[in-house]
């Protein structure tokens, strides 16, 4: 099932991205990847792209009128990257936790969409910013979290 997430969702996995210091090579193509495969072009593609190069804080971020939904989606998306570089630091884990809250998930969606992103990153190449598959996350998060609409 397709979904379109918000340029607001981007701004808050640049952060996570930026949270240990440096946003390296593969998570700013992954997040590029990412912002494209889900919906956003033009200007908006354009400010993803920026904040691949320039920091950009978690303080940047307001969910705004994102839906649960939406919400759940940028959580996984978040826990993915923050590991596409094969380490999550401390920083990292404590930006996670400060998203997890603006985006008022309990610590069960939390875990929930974490671990759906994970199995999908363990797919055969799924580890690869390229080859990460979108449509099979949102599938995953769907088993784990069927109570929730896709709107």
């Amino acid at each position: 099932m397709p979904i379109k997430l918000p340029a607001q969702s981007f701004i808050a996995l640049a952060a996570v991205g930026w949270a240990d210091g440096s946003l390296h090579r593969s998570e700013g193509t992954a997040l590029v990847d990412a912002a494209r495969k889900l919906g956003l072009e033009g200007a908006d593609l354009a400010a993803v792209e920026q904040s691949t190069r320039s920091p950009v804080q978690l303080d940047a971020f307001s969910p705004g009128t994102m839906t649960l939904w939406e919400c759940i989606v940028t959580y996984a998306l978040a826990t993915w990257l923050a590991r596409i570089d094969g380490v999550q630091s401390t920083s990292e884990s404590a930006l996670l936790r400060s998203l997890g809250e603006r985006l008022g998930l309990d610590e069960g969606l939390r875990q929930r969409a974490s671990g759906a992103a994970f199995d999908i990153s363990v797919l055969p190449e799924g580890g690869r910013p390229d080859r990460y598959d979108f449509v099979k996350l949102i599938a995953r998060l769907h088993e784990r979290l069927p109570q929730f609409p896709a709107a």
